[in-house]
């Protein structure tokens, strides 16, 4: 899932813009969180708001606490668990 809309708008907005947007998610108490990172590496860290986690030793290794850095290029997405389905964007 890429959002060529959302690339468009972080272009214009001044950042650096990717077309690949990372399609890790992490279940927050919001919902479906997407990480904030464009696709990276396997052994890389996926981040979403406060919290981080690493895939490549097939378990989730969630950290909380961790502030976003310079490799976070996206705003928050997040699909609710229930309701109208519309991802919404912080």
């Amino acid at each position: 899932m890429t959002d060529d809309k959302l690339s468009v708008a972080l272009g214009q907005a001044g950042q650096e813009a990717s077309p690949l947007r990372c399609p890790e998610v992490a279940r927050t108490d919001r919902g479906w969180e997407r990480c904030h990172r464009d696709e990276h590496a396997e052994d890389a860290r996926h981040h979403v708001r406060d919290r981080s986690w690493s895939t490549a030793a097939n378990t989730p290794l969630l950290r909380l606490g961790q502030p976003c850095t310079g490799a976070c290029r996206w705003p928050d997405q997040v699909q609710p668990y229930r309701g109208t389905g519309k991802v919404r964007h912080y």
